[in-house]
């Protein structure tokens, strides 16, 4: 029994679904979100992330939606109506050898070549002028002023609030159960309030995007995986303006408004059988603490107030699967972000949704679900597990 038919259903509410969901919804789409837990909660990414804006490091295939993220950031408050905690501090990435510093000085022509025109490259005495606090033994860094950090769950509930503001319906508490699909073509889903008939629909579930697509006979080069990030306890506000990551360490650090600092850098946890949970592993948690305090030393004067991971779908390639779904009409991926869509979200849900309405968007051209078909399906099978 169909419960309801719309233009667009968008499978997931983290920041993804919901950038698209807004996106579609300013167009005047009929949306539909189901999303089966709340927007932004534990254990999804977008409620896990520690919401770096970030350009430098891209790979190329990103660069256009950074550059268009990035740019758009600093008004995005004002689009959505909601304080995201955004701060434009820019972004390091400090070397602590020579060694380190001649690799930064091939990386940051790099990031010139893909539009990233303001990086640069700085000795350790301009880094410690920009970061006081960083360890003695950093030589160089490379600078990117235009970056910054968000609330990466404040943002995700402030696009679904705008979504909905502007004509979307969010379904909250609701599984998707199964795609429903004739012949080539995908129809909609089954839910947990009957079926849902759609002319497209989105699959944007993160973590669980590849159980539903696996009903349709489809396999995706992803995987989920669990990343921790550490709250330390609060120190003195404004030690650190920067988003702060190493060359050869896993590693980032920012400092929230109220003088904690978030460490993180994809120090792994373990994921639940029924993939809804998680737990911690005491040497990541030490392991990165340690690491946080050898590049920023001012942070052992503070302990680690709390641990937590996030839940992520990680591709084989390290690269989103952004557009049509190979084999099937009517479906349309937006998965496997691999810890670094939360930035280039607000681009993402704009170029979706110009997809859908069938303008052109070249900027997605190397993110296509079509190279799922290139790679060797034994390949994928073992990645995926």
């Amino acid at each position: 029994m169909t419960a309801h038919a719309t233009e667009t259903l968008v499978v997931g509410g983290g920041v993804i679904g919901s950038s698209i969901a807004y996106h579609l919804a300013r167009q005047g789409r009929r949306v539909l979100v189901v999303e089966r837990a709340g927007v932004a909660v534990e254990p999804a990414a977008s409620w896990a992330s520690a919401g770096g804006v970030r350009r430098q490091g891209r790979d190329p295939a990103e660069a256009a939606l950074a550059r268009e993220a990035v740019a758009r950031w600093p008004s995005l408050a004002g689009e959505l109506g909601a304080d995201l905690q955004y701060r434009q501090g820019g972004n390091l990435l400090v070397a602590e050898t020579d060694d380190q510093a001649e690799r930064l000085a091939r990386f940051v022509p790099k990031q010139h070549a893909m539009g990233f025109t303001d990086v640069r490259l700085i000795d350790g005495h301009e880094t410690r002028e920009l970061a006081p606090h960083v360890g003695a033994q950093v030589v160089a860094a490379s600078y990117s002023p235009g970056d910054g950090q968000a609330n990466a769950p404040r943002t995700t509930r402030a696009f679904a609030a705008a979504a909905e503001r502007s004509g979307a319906v969010y379904w909250t508490g609701i599984a998707v159960e199964a795609l429903l699909a004739r012949g080539d073509r995908v129809l909609g889903a089954r839910t947990g309030r009957g079926d849902v008939a759609a002319e497209t629909v989105v699959l944007a579930a993160g973590a669980w995007s590849d159980e539903l697509v696996s009903g349709i006979g489809l396999r995706l080069p992803v995987r989920a995986a669990a990343y921790q990030m550490l709250r330390s306890t609060p120190a003195a506000p404004g030690l650190l303006r920067q988003v702060l990551s190493a060359v050869k360490r896993s590693l980032s650090i920012k400092q929230l408004p109220d003088g904690s600092f978030l460490v993180g850098g994809g120090w792994p946890g373990d994921i639940g059988r029924d993939r809804r949970s998680y737990r911690l592993r005491e040497p990541s948690i030490s392991g990165n603490w340690e690491t946080a305090c050898a590049i920023l030393p001012v942070l052992a004067a503070q302990r680690v107030d709390r641990a937590w991971c996030g839940l992520e779908a990680e591709s084989i390639d390290a690269l989103p699967l952004i557009g049509p779904a190979p084999r099937f009409a009517g479906l349309v991926l937006a998965v496997g972000f691999s810890g670094h869509g939360f930035a280039i979200a607000p681009a993402v849900g704009r170029a979706v949704a110009d997809q859908i309405a069938g303008r052109p968007v070249p900027e997605l051209d190397g993110l296509s679900p079509a190279r799922i078909a290139r790679l060797d399906p034994e390949e994928v099978k073992a990645f995926a597990g």
